[in-house]
């Protein structure tokens, strides 16, 4: 049976979802911010303080509380899956931003109105953001990936080889046995790891040299078209890489049961990709291994080579060596680029021909213990993050930009009003997590007429055209934009239907922390 919840009912459901999200996520912002402990079914428990992990990790049994998060949760991932950072200044924003509006909602005005409001007020915000956006420096780098780590160690350790790869985007992390922080460079086309089966993988990572390769444009039922490559295989004593769209389970089952009473390794891999993506995929790994693509129609099946393949969890690199068809190729590559209106297809063929052009790089985490791995990789993920994200330029940092703007927004407007409050929260969040005291660090801040901000990590106030604390300028945007659209959402949602018979009683006070 479904029930509908709406009015004062749920509205109250909303908040506790925002409190139960916002309260230990915004507590990590910030030099000083905590860590939080998670302990996930699938994982050993962790401490973490990257935001997205713990708001993805947060769930309550109430099924109407879990629906409302999975739709909050939206902005932050989204921020993370647009810039790699700024899940928790989106949280902190998006808490704010409902708050507030609900007090003008109390006044009469309409969720519509608030929500145009909203936007059009984010448009003018937007713009002053992107009159503080600058480049940044070399040395600037090293402070960005230190902050995004709140680490020294790990920021700089990272900004160096980012700057050694050429500020490249083809670095990759992984976890190491060792207890030890090292990195590979490798020419190699890399693509996300995806086996047929997870058996094929059974340590953290599979080294296979100078393996045959046959790539198949369709779904393979039949093991007769493998045999050929199986038999050669063997008799070069090889091993032999299956690159198609999918595999029959008796061909999968087959290959499995030839793996383990064999010594030569044959591993089956789904192309990642579909439709165009997916023929582009399979054109550049026939360049890169010097063979043809095969299909249901081809009178002769062919195989190629290379002189390396690395397959850990997350990604499968390719080693290859270049020669004048791959230089052709990558040249045809950039013709494409230059003719492509459409950006997100641009970026794509930037990121193949990138695949092809640059070196590889592959930084390993070490630590003592696997929980500290985990968590030494997450400070890693996030400082790589921040450095990408700075080619869009940046700003200068500890919620200066955000605050300043605060100030100068017109109070008359109502969009602007609720915007100019929830601004202000992340620098004040960040000196909240750092036990100070807020007012008179912002009033200093005035007094200078916002010519300086405050260091919560050294404890001092800095010249915003010298400070070593910066943001990326996408990340503001993309934190405010997302918090807007969800904090919309909600306050335009009037109505929920659940079947009744899941729902638990909402216990007073049962999410405060």
């Amino acid at each position: 049976m479904k029930k509908v919840i709406s009015g004062d009912e749920l509205k109250k459901y909303m908040i506790d979802a925002i409190n139960l999200l916002c309260i230990p996520v915004k507590s990590t912002l910030g030099p000083s911010g905590n860590n939080v402990i998670i302990n996930d079914a699938n994982f050993t428990p962790f401490i973490t303080n990257d935001g997205v992990t713990i708001a993805k990790s947060i769930e309550d049994d109430n099924p109407i509380i879990n629906t409302i998060l999975s739709i909050i949760k939206e902005a932050s991932i989204k921020t993370n899956e647009d810039v790699g950072d700024g899940t928790t200044t989106t949280i902190v924003l998006l808490e704010s931003i409902y708050k507030n509006s609900l007090s003008f909602i109390e006044k009469g005005y309409s969720t519509i109105f608030i929500k145009d409001s909203l936007k059009i007020a984010s448009e003018k915000i937007i713009n002053i953001i992107n009159n503080f956006g600058r480049n940044p420096k070399t040395n600037e780098l090293y402070n960005i990936a230190c902050i995004a780590a709140n680490d020294e160690f790990i920021g700089n350790f990272l900004c160096k080889f980012y700057i050694k790869m050429h500020k490249s985007f083809n670095i990759k992390i992984e976890e190491s046995e060792d207890i030890y922080d090292k990195t590979e460079i490798i020419n190699g086309y890399f693509l996300d790891t995806n086996l047929a089966s997870p058996l094929f993988l059974k340590d953290k990572k599979l080294e296979m040299n100078e393996p045959l390769i046959f790539i198949f444009d369709g779904f393979i039922d039949n093991i007769d078209k493998l045999q050929e490559f199986i038999n050669i295989g063997f008799e070069k004593n090889k091993g032999l890489i299956v690159f198609a769209d999918d595999y029959d389970d008796y061909v999968l089952n087959e290959i499995l049961a030839l793996n383990y009473e064999s010594k030569q390794k044959i591993i089956l891999i789904k192309n990642p990709e579909y439709l165009s993506r997916k023929t582009m995929i399979l054109e550049d790994l026939a360049v890169v291994t010097n063979t043809c693509i095969n299909n249901l129609f081809s009178n002769k099946l062919n195989y190629g080579y290379l002189k390396k393949v690395l397959i850990f969890k997350d990604i499968t690199s390719f080693v290859f060596e270049k020669n004048k068809k791959i230089h052709n190729y990558c040249k045809k590559l950039k013709n494409e680029i230059e003719k492509e209106k459409n950006n997100y297809e641009k970026d794509f063929l930037k990121d193949r021909l990138s695949k092809l052009n640059n070196n590889y790089g592959i930084l390993y985490v070490g630590g003592k213990t696997n929980i500290e791995r985990r968590e030494r990789k997450m400070r890693f993920d996030d400082a790589l993050c921040a450095l990408y994200a700075t080619k869009n330029k940046v700003v200068p940092g500890g919620g200066i930009v955000f605050y300043h703007i605060s100030n100068i927004l017109n109070s008359n407007f109502i969009g602007e009003k609720i915007l100019s409050r929830a601004i202000e929260s992340p620098i004040k969040q960040i000196l909240i997590n750092s036990n100070l005291d807020y007012n008179s660090i912002l009033n200093e801040i005035n007094n200078h007429n916002f010519e300086i901000l405050y260091n919560a990590k050294n404890k001092t106030f800095e010249s915003i055209n010298e400070t070593k604390v910066l943001d990326n300028k996408s990340v503001l945007i993309n934190s405010l934009l997302n918090a807007i659209s969800i904090a919309g959402l909600l306050l335009t949602t009037t109505h929920l239907v659940i079947n009744e018979q899941n729902i638990k009683p909402n216990l007073n006070n049962q999410n405060e922390l």
